[in-house]
């Protein structure tokens, strides 16, 4: 996958929940909060991160204006 610095957090999400090589995420939220999962359903103004990392059975809403950073596997 090849980023791009065009996309917005919105464009970029959709791009890599597209990508069957995309895997687990870490999404940086303002406040210094870490998630890491994978993309689930994305809305107009969030998404959902599954499978969150160290805790078993739980999904994270997350406001995309609040997301400042995605960091993501480019190789494998």
């Amino acid at each position: 996958m090849d980023l791009t610095a065009e996309d917005d957090t919105r464009a970029f999400l959709a791009r890599l929940a597209s990508d069957p090589r995309t895997g687990r995420v870490i999404v940086h939220l303002r406040g210094g909060t870490q998630l890491t999962g994978t993309i689930g359903p994305l809305g107009e103004r969030s998404v959902v991160i599954k499978a969150l990392s160290g805790r078993e059975f739980y999904d994270a809403y997350v406001r995309l204006e609040a997301v400042t950073a995605v960091e993501v596997q480019t190789r494998s």
